[in-house]
């Protein structure tokens, strides 16, 4: 390397290093700024006292003038547990000790100490009812080694309650208990010799919400033992108050008059609460779990909870109003005490929308399950119902359209004077070989209604899910409606106004003796492959093998056959006949011995109608019957139909009186 390179090269490290050098300086010169303005903001702050020991600052930050400071007054911070044994608590079964654990709760209540509770191994005495409000979770040790009995071993934690109200009252939200028994003592004990046993509790643990709502209930791992008058456990709301969103979780509930109590005033609720694991056993029960309204009782979910008492005196699950219902999911109930006589599930026909799955053994579920699809047990003794999903509208396809007579087979357009045009199936179709009908409502000023030529009425069903697909770009153009089981109308929500297809339909309890089923238009639409089924069912929209679109079939197709008898005398009307109805499309005719009878009319009253439509064939095994052509049966070229041996003539109707030639064979 030469000197002049050498040079070069000194000059540009040179160059590089007083860059170098000035970056850094610059970086410093902010870090200084920086130190020196965080300084000025700490010199405006008073110097904080510190103690040790959980010892901070005591009230909200406070504001002078524009600026914020914070105060120097010290307060100290609770621990993370309140220790029953800090405020007394004995636990040896003798003492006394609802005072002590009532004032742990109250110290945790208000902040004073830690919101969890910690009771220590033993049996803790209490004449009062412990009151846990929200915030606050008792927590013990466990319950011992039993879950049948209490065993006052492996450090549990036992309330042992003498007293005639509820051992434990939660009355507020994010409150709880676990890891505890709680003893409705049998026993005689010190100040209270000879009254324990002789005092019957109301119940065991209450969470109860009066004038209140009390949510987000947690119990967990808590034995409720021995409460044979009254309630292990309740939830009950009142004043307009409500009990919803808790967690149980592993609860044995043993010997008591009812174990699971769930109940709800007019103007409350008890709802969406949900049960874990667990189990309801023992003796002296009338109910296993009670659910009752008026007010709304629902939602309530039970999974995996075992329903094994020896015997209920009314049942194991009871359900009753009109708003209340419960899920029990995956569960075993059994009741070898009960015979075939005695249901071990009640569900009061006000009830609707139980559901319950599992094992149930010994007996069966009284239970109207046309309002109750979802119960489907595995019993030898109950089945559950689930009504087959069959498109009960005829026509569905809107096949056979009569523009000049604004008639469609199957349906009824009444009120308003909207246009309609029935468009084939094409791109636009959602499924195969349904029409669809395009709507111009024209701004009649009331409701263009779209229904069904006739409703079946059938008993057999309490529920109907019916709707059809609409597209339309103004919001609210068209909705279901229907006459619910009060007799009230009642509607569904309407369509959005997307432009894009919409199912608009409903699923509800309907009015059995006077149904009442329609799509109320109010807007240009465009609607295709109604659906009506019986049951809490999916709707079921589009053609199938055999539906109202149409048939396809690989096998035999069988129809029904029924018996064609002659007027009775005393009618007076001997030319006119009346066909069963719904009884079969092929009629075997009996003559009653003399063959040279005249038909003029078929089931000429409108009652008697057969649908539009319907082919008969009349088959007659004797010669001389003369089906006479008339304006009521319109024979080929007005030909007289006269009977051989073995022959038939065949039917068809447009549902009105008249019949028309299809085809003879004589």
């Amino acid at each position: 390397m030469n000197i002049a390179s050498i040079a070069v090269a000194t000059t540009t490290i040179l160059a590089i290093s007083a860059a170098l050098f000035s970056a850094h300086r610059e970086q410093n010169n902010r870090i200084r700024n920086l130190s020196r303005q965080l300084s000025e903001v700490l010199d405006r702050i008073p110097p904080l006292a510190v103690s040790d020991d959980n010892h901070a600052l005591s009230s909200p930050l406070s504001t002078s003038g524009s600026g914020r400071r914070l105060p120097n007054q010290l307060v100290e911070l609770p621990t993370a547990f309140t220790y029953a044994s800090e405020f007394g608590v004995v636990g040896d079964s003798m003492a006394d000790d609802g005072p002590a654990l009532q004032a742990a709760i109250d110290s945790a209540a208000t902040g004073a100490s830690g919101g969890t509770v910690i009771i220590p191994q033993g049996v803790f005495f209490t004449a009062q009812s412990l009151v846990i409000p929200g915030g606050v979770t008792l927590q013990g040790m466990g319950y011992g080694s039993s879950p049948l009995a209490i065993k006052f071993d492996a450090g549990g934690s036992t309330i042992a309650y003498c007293g005639t109200d509820h051992a434990v009252k939660i009355t507020g939200s994010s409150s709880g208990l676990r890891d505890v028994a709680v003893y409705d003592w049998p026993y005689n004990h010190g100040d209270f010799d000879g009254g324990c046993p002789d005092v019957t509790a109301a119940g065991g643990v209450l969470v109860k919400a009066d004038g209140v709502t009390v949510e987000s209930v947690f119990l967990s791992n808590v034995f409720i033992y021995f409460f044979v008058g009254g309630d292990a456990l309740s939830l009950v709301a009142v004043n307009q108050g409500g009990v919803g969103y808790g967690n149980y979780q592993n609860l044995r509930l043993r010997h008591a008059r009812t174990g699971l109590k769930l109940a709800a005033e007019v103007g409350s609720f008890v709802n969406t609460n949900t049960f874990v694991g667990g189990a309801i056993s023992g003796g002296d029960f009338h109910y296993g779990i009670h659910a009752t309204g008026p007010g709304p009782c629902n939602d309530n979910k039970f999974y995996g909870l075992g329903i094994g008492m020896h015997d209920s005196e009314v049942a194991h699950v009871y359900v009753t109003g009109s708003s209340t219902n419960i899920k029990l999911e995956n569960v075993r109930i059994e009741a070898r005490g009960k015979d075939m006589s005695r249901p071990v599930v009640i569900i009061d026909d006000s009830s609707y929308g139980n559901v319950i799955n599992g094992i149930l053994g010994h007996t069966h579920v009284r239970a109207n399950m046309n309002r109750n699809p979802d119960i489907d047990v595995m019993s030898q003794k109950t089945v559950g119902l689930d009504p087959a999903p069959v498109n009960q509208f005829w026509n569905a396809a809107f096949k056979g359209w009569v523009a000049e007579n604004r008639v469609m087979p199957g349906w009824k357009l009444e009120h308003g004077q909207a246009n309609i045009v029935v468009l084939d199936q094409g791109s636009d179709s959602l499924y195969p070989d349904h029409n669809v009908i395009s709507v111009d409502y024209l701004n009649y000023g009331g409701a263009f209604k779209l229904m069904s030529d006739q409703t079946l009425k059938v008993h057999g069903h309490d529920f109907v899910t019916f709707g059809i697909y609409a597209k339309s770009s103004i919001q609210g153009s068209i909705s279901a409606v229907m006459r619910y089981t009060s007799g009230s109308i009642i509607s569904s929500a309407s369509h959005s106004g997307s432009g894009e297809w919409e199912f608009i339909g409903m699923s509800a309890l309907y009015d059995k003796n006077a149904p009442y089923f329609y799509f109320s238009i109010t807007g240009d639409v465009q609607v295709t492959a109604p659906a009506l089924t019986f049951g809490q069912t999916p709707a079921t929209p589009g053609a199938s093998l055999m539906s109202s679109s149409g048939a396809r079939m690989s096998g035999t197709f069988t129809l029904g056959s029924a018996i064609g008898l002659p007027p009775a005398t005393e009618l007076n009307t001997p030319y006119y006949w009346v066909l069963p109805k719904n009884e079969g499309n092929v009629f075997m005719m009996d003559m009653q011995g003399n063959p040279f009878r005249h038909i003029h009319r078929l089931n000429h009253s409108g009652a008697d109608r057969f649908p539009r439509g319907t082919v008969i064939t009349m088959v007659f095994e004797e010669a001389g019957t003369r089906v006479k052509s008339t304006a009521y049966i319109k024979l080929k070229n007005d030909q007289d139909f006269v009977s051989v041996v073995q022959s038939s003539l065949t039917l068809v109707t447009k549902g009105s009186a008249t019949w028309y030639e299809v085809s003879r064979n004589n």
